[in-house]
C-alpha cells in the first residue's frame, strides 16, 4: 500500500479543491493559503471536502449556505466558537476562509446573490461570541428559522 504524505496530501486537495488552471499566480495563491488555513483549522473536524463523520460536528458540504438566508443565521456563522475563537487571528483571513465555506463547500445551499463575508465584518461578530450551554440547539433554531426565510 502507498501512502501519501501529509503535506503533498494538502497540495493535492488544495488543487483539487481550487481547480487552479486558469487562475493568476496571485490570485491561486491567496486561494492556496485560504484553503490551507480551512484544512489546517477547519478540515480536521468538518472533514477535507465539508463532510465531517458520523458526529455533533455538522457537515458544510451543501448544507453551510442556508445560514446565509437571514441575518441572524449569517452571524451565527462568524459568532460560533470555532470561528470566533478560531486560531486565525487575521479578519480577512479568516473572512477569505468563512467566504470559501460558504461559496465553495456550501455549493447549491448557498443563495444567489449572498455577499461575501469581509474582514470588517468577522471583526465586529467575533468580538461577540455566542454563549450558550447547548449549542447544538441553538444551531438547530437558527438553521430552522434560516430556511425557513430562504428564497429557495
Amino acid at each position: 500500500m502507498t501512502r501519501i504524505r501529509f503535506p503533498d496530501f494538502l497540495l493535492v486537495c488544495s488543487l483539487v479543491l481550487l481547480g487552479l488552471a486558469g487562475m493568476s499566480g496571485a490570485k491561486a495563491a491567496i486561494q492556496t493559503h485560504t484553503v490551507t488555513n480551512y484544512l489546517t483549522h477547519c478540515g480536521g473536524c468538518h472533514g477535507i471536502e465539508g463532510i465531517s463523520g458520523k458526529t455533533f460536528v455538522p457537515t458544510l458540504r451543501d448544507q453551510v449556505g442556508w445560514f446565509a438566508c437571514s441575518p441572524e443565521g449569517r452571524d451565527y456563522l462568524v459568532r460560533v466558537p470555532g470561528i470566533s475563537m478560531s486560531l486565525i487571528r487575521d479578519d480577512g483571513e479568516l473572512a477569505d476562509v468563512l467566504n470559501f465555506v460558504l461559496f465553495r463547500l456550501g455549493g447549491a445551499s448557498t443563495p444567489s446573490g449572498t455577499r461575501p463575508f469581509t474582514a470588517a465584518e468577522v471583526h465586529k461578530l467575533r468580538a461577540q461570541p455566542l454563549q450558550t450551554d447547548d449549542l447544538m440547539a441553538l444551531r438547530a433554531e437558527v438553521l430552522s428559522r434560516a430556511r425557513a426565510a430562504c428564497p429557495h
